[in-house]
């Protein structure tokens, strides 16, 4: 690694580098030899050289009437990075303070025909556990078909999500791995009761995020991650879930 890549990983940029390292080697100059070896123009290299002064790299000397520069020694570069992290250690809790309020603020992302749809059932693969209102007929003629739902389930089953499904006997297409039997331990599917449709699928996603998919009708799906929200859902969810039977009538 040459001197020049080196002094630039410090936190200098390009230009300020190359000053310094010129600087360095020329032991003590006027700024015309500095701006020539370091491949400077002279009308802008005084930019560059004055904040190497700031910084405390380079000290000038009047010399004869004349600017002289002269490189500190390169010790001064590990005080600057020390100082520099300092200053960060200090400003962290001001940052870590917008962070956390940044967090907690719901953030929404709004998705918009099939396949950006997608997206927000692939999002299910991230979390630990899945409740969904699924009026089965609707999405999958908007995502992709069977095909595109029974890779879904694959992967879902294969990572150990758990899920629950409230769905719609009036609703039901079916698709591979869109069944279930008692021997399951990943999923529990439940009926509304016979007449029952739902016009969209809500999906909650741990304790986090809440998902809405339209029919192809309106074609819209919006993911919300919200923990108030998520938890709200969860309340009504749960609620459904207790009047619904294991067996559609």
């Amino acid at each position: 690694m040459n001197n020049v890549i080196l002094v630039e990983n410090l936190g200098l940029t390009d230009k300020e580098a190359a000053v310094y390292t010129a600087v360095l080697e020329l032991g003590s100059s006027t700024i015309q030899p500095i701006a020539k070896r370091a491949g400077v123009k002279r009308t802008s290299i005084y930019y560059f050289i004055d904040h190497l002064v700031e910084l405390g790299l380079i000290e000038q000397l009047k010399i004869r009437g004349r600017m002289h520069y002269k490189a500190r020694p390169p010790e001064q570069m590990l005080s600057l990075q020390k100082q520099r992290l300092e200053e960060i250690k200090n400003a962290l809790p001001g940052f870590q303070s917008i962070f956390n309020q940044s967090t907690r603020k719901p953030r929404m992302s709004y998705y918009e025909g099939p396949e950006q749809m997608k997206n927000i059932m692939l999002e299910e693969l991230r979390h630990k556990e899945i409740r969904f209102i699924w009026p089965i007929k609707e999405i999958v003629e908007m995502i992709g078909g069977p095909d595109f739902m029974a890779d879904l389930v694959r992967q879902i089953k294969k990572r150990g999500i758990r899920v629950k499904t409230l769905r719609f006997p009036e609703q039901e297409v079916a698709y591979e791995g869109s069944t279930s039997n008692e021997a399951e331990d990943w999923r529990e599917i439940r009926y509304a009761p016979a007449g029952t449709t739902f016009p969209l699928a809500i999906g909650i996603y741990d304790q986090d995020t809440v998902a809405f998919l339209s029919s192809r009708k309106e074609g819209f799906g919006i993911l919300i991650e919200s923990t108030e929200l998520a938890q709200g859902m969860t309340i009504l969810f749960e609620m459904f879930w207790a009047k619904a039977k294991n067996r559609p009538r």
